[in-house]
C-alpha cells in the first residue's frame, strides 16, 4: 500500500469522482428500466418520479477504488462481504419495496458478516460514567452488530432530501478519515476518501432538484460504511474514546433515536413512514429544502468539531457533552415544532426608504451599466498566472493541477439546470482556490509585486460585492447552496484543522489559510457574474484557463 502523500490522495479522490459520474447514468436508466422509481407519497417532497438506485453506482466505483488500492486481506473480505450483503437489500428494496422486516434481516445479516468475519467489535465503552472503564465482555459482540444496525437505519432515514444523506456522510467520513489519520490507519483512509469521490461524483447528479436518488442501496451502503469505520477505529486504536468517534455521527443517530421513540409513544410502528424526521420539522417551520440542508450539513460539522476539540478530555466529560449537545439540539426543534414558530423574510424599513431615493437609483443604474467590472476582476486574478514568478513544483504535483483543471471542467461545464449552479458556484470556489493558494505559496519563494497586488485585488473585489449586494437584486449571493457549502466546509477543515496538526511552516498553515479567507471575495463576484451574464459566458473558463497557464509556467520552468 502506497504511502498516503497529497498526489497518492488526489489520485484516489479523482477516481472515484470520475468512475461515480460515469456510472450514474448507466444507474439511472438501468432503475428506469426495471422499474425502480421513486413515486411521491404524502411524507416526499419531490412531486415527480425519479429513479433511485444511485447507491448502485457509488458501491460499484467504491469498491472499484478500494480493490485497486487496499490489500485483500481478512479485513477487506469481511468488509467487501458484509458491503455486498447491505448493498444486495437495498437494491431488492428499491425495485420491490420490501417491508421494514426484511430490510431488518438484511442489515443484520451484513453487519453479522462483517464482525464474524473480521473479529472486530467494540469491547470498551470507556469510562463514560466516571465510575472506571466499562468492559462489554461477551457482550461486545451482541452490541457490535446492533451499533452497526443502529447506524445503517440512522443514515436510511436520513435520506430524505436532495443530497442529505449524501452530504453528511461525506462530513462524517471527514473526521472519522482524519481520526484514522491521526492513529496511522491508512488502511481507513483510503476507504474514506474513496467513498467520499464516489459520493461527489453522485451529487453532480443529486443536488437540489435531483435527477435520481440514491435509495437504500446507497443509504444504507453509507451508514455500513461509517459503522464500519467507527468499529475499526473503536477496535484497533482503543485510544480513542467510543463517544467521540459517535459524535461525528451523532446527528443522524439522534434523529432515529427520537423519531422512534415519537412513534412508540404514539402506538405506532417505530418503522412508520411520517414527517417527524428533523428534515421534515425543519420544512415545517418555512426553511427552503436547500437551506435545511445547510443547516443540517453545518449541525453536522460542528459535531465533528466537538469531537475533535474533546476527543482528549475524559471520556464522562465527552460523554456527557455528548447527551448535553444532543438533548440542546433536539430541545429547540421540539420548541419549534409546539409553539408554531416559523421562518419568514425579515425587512428594515429605513432601507426600503433609502431604496427609493435619488442617490440610490444613480449607483444602481451605475452599477447595471458597468456591471462588466465583475469580469475584468477575474481577469486580473489571471494576469499573474502570465506575469509573476511561480514556485517551482514536483512533475506529480504539476499533473495534479492538470488533473484538477480536467476534473473541474468535467464536472462543471454541461447543460444547465438549476442543481447545476449549485454545483458550479462550489467548483469554481475550488478552482479559485487552488489558484490562489499557488500564488501565495509563489510569495513565499519568490518575494515580488504579488502580495500587494492580491491584497489590493481583493480590496476591490469586497467593495464591488458589497455595492452590488447593497444596490442590485442579488442578495441571494450571500447563501450557499448546499454543494458550495460543502466545499467550503471541506476547504475550512483542512486549513484550519488538517493543516495544523501536519506541523507545516507557519508561514505555509498562514499562507494556506489566508488562500481560504482571500478566496472567498472572488467567488462571489463569479456568482455576480453568472447572476449577471448567464451561466454559458465564456469568462466561467478564466479560472480554469489562468490554472491550466500556470501548470504549464511550472512544468516549462
Amino acid at each position: 500500500m502506497a504511502e498516503m502523500s497529497l498526489e497518492f490522495t488526489g489520485l484516489i479522490l479523482s477516481l472515484a469522482i470520475f468512475l461515480s459520474m460515469l456510472l450514474m447514468p448507466i444507474t439511472s436508466r438501468l432503475a428506469q428500466k426495471i422499474g425502480a422509481i421513486d413515486i411521491p407519497k404524502l411524507r416526499s417532497i419531490h412531486t415527480t418520479p425519479k429513479p433511485r438506485m444511485g447507491g448502485i453506482a457509488i458501491s460499484i466505483s467504491f469498491v472499484i477504488i478500494c480493490l485497486i488500492f487496499l490489500p485483500v486481506n481478512a479485513f477487506f473480505i469481511a468488509f467487501l462481504t458484509g458491503l455486498i450483503a447491505i448493498v444486495i437489500t437495498g437494491a431488492i428494496d428499491d425495485i420491490m419495496e420490501i417491508s421494514p422486516g426484511w430490510k431488518f434481516l438484511g442489515q443484520f445479516l451484513s453487519a453479522t458478516l462483517f464482525v464474524y468475519l473480521s473479529g472486530m467489535q467494540v469491547e470498551y465503552i470507556g469510562d463514560i460514567l466516571s465510575i472506571g472503564d466499562i468492559e462489554l465482555g461477551k457482550t461486545s459482540v451482541i452490541f457490535t452488530v446492533f451499533l452497526l444496525v443502529g447506524i445503517i437505519n440512522a443514515l436510511n432515514f436520513a435520506d430524505g432530501l436532495d443530497s442529505l444523506a449524501g452530504g453528511i456522510s461525506v462530513i462524517a467520513l471527514v473526521f472519522l478519515g482524519y481520526f484514522a489519520w491521526s492513529v496511522d490507519r491508512e488502511w481507513l483512509m483510503i476507504i474514506a476518501i474513496s467513498l467520499i469521490g464516489a459520493i461527489i461524483g453522485f451529487l453532480r447528479h443529486n443536488s437540489y432538484p435531483t435527477r435520481v436518488f440514491m435509495g437504500d442501496s446507497g443509504s444504507m451502503m453509507l451508514g455500513y460504511v461509517l459503522g464500519v469505520m467507527l468499529v475499526s477505529l473503536s477496535h484497533t486504536a482503543p485510544q480513542l474514546p467510543l463517544s467521540a468517534l459517535a459524535m461525528v455521527i451523532a446527528l443522524p443517530l439522534f434523529d432515529t433515536l427520537s423519531v422512534m421513540t415519537w412513534r412508540i409513544s404514539s402506538k405506532n410502528s417505530p418503522f412508520l413512514s411520517d414527517r417527524t424526521h428533523l428534515h421534515h420539522r425543519l420544512i415545517d417551520i418555512g426553511l427552503s429544502h436547500p437551506t435545511v440542508v445547510s443547516v443540517i450539513y453545518l449541525a453536522m460539522f460542528a459535531f465533528g468539531l466537538l469531537a475533535i476539540m474533546l476527543q482528549s478530555k475524559p471520556d464522562w466529560v465527552i460523554f456527557l457533552s455528548l447527551i448535553s449537545a444532543g438533548l440542546l439540539v433536539f430541545s429547540w426543534f421540539l420548541f419549534v415544532r409546539r409553539t408554531g414558530i416559523r421562518s419568514k423574510k425579515w425587512t428594515i424599513h429605513y432601507f426600503d426608504k433609502f431604496r427609493q431615493s435619488d442617490i440610490y437609483k444613480l449607483i444602481a443604474h451605475w452599477l447595471d451599466r458597468w456591471h462588466s467590472i465583475g469580469i475584468s476582476i477575474l481577469v486580473a486574478l489571471l494576469l499573474p498566472a502570465l506575469l509573476a514568478p511561480l514556485l517551482g513544483l514536483s512533475g506529480s504535483k504539476v499533473l495534479m493541477l492538470f488533473g484538477l483543471a480536467v476534473l473541474l471542467v468535467f464536472f462543471s461545464f454541461r447543460k444547465r439546470r438549476a442543481a447545476d449552479l449549485s454545483i458550479l458556484h462550489g467548483t469554481l470556489y475550488l478552482n479559485i482556490f487552488a489558484l490562489i493558494l499557488v500564488y501565495n505559496l509563489s510569495v513565499l519563494v519568490h518575494f515580488s509585486w504579488l502580495h500587494e497586488y492580491l491584497r489590493a485585488l481583493s480590496a476591490i473585489a469586497w467593495l464591488w460585492v458589497v455595492l452590488n449586494l447593497a444596490f442590485t437584486e442579488c442578495k441571494e449571493i450571500i447563501l450557499l447552496s448546499d454543494f458550495e457549502l460543502l466545499v467550503l466546509l471541506i476547504i475550512g477543515f483542512v486549513a484550519f484543522i488538517f493543516m495544523r496538526d501536519l506541523q507545516v511552516s507557519p508561514l505555509v498553515l498562514q499562507a494556506v489559510q489566508h488562500t481560504f479567507l482571500l478566496s472567498i471575495p472572488f467567488m462571489m463576484v463569479m456568482k455576480i457574474n453568472i447572476r449577471n451574464h448567464g451561466q454559458d459566458h465564456l469568462y466561467i473558463f478564466l479560472p480554469v484557463i489562468a490554472l491550466v497557464i500556470m501548470a504549464t509556467r511550472i512544468s516549462l520552468a
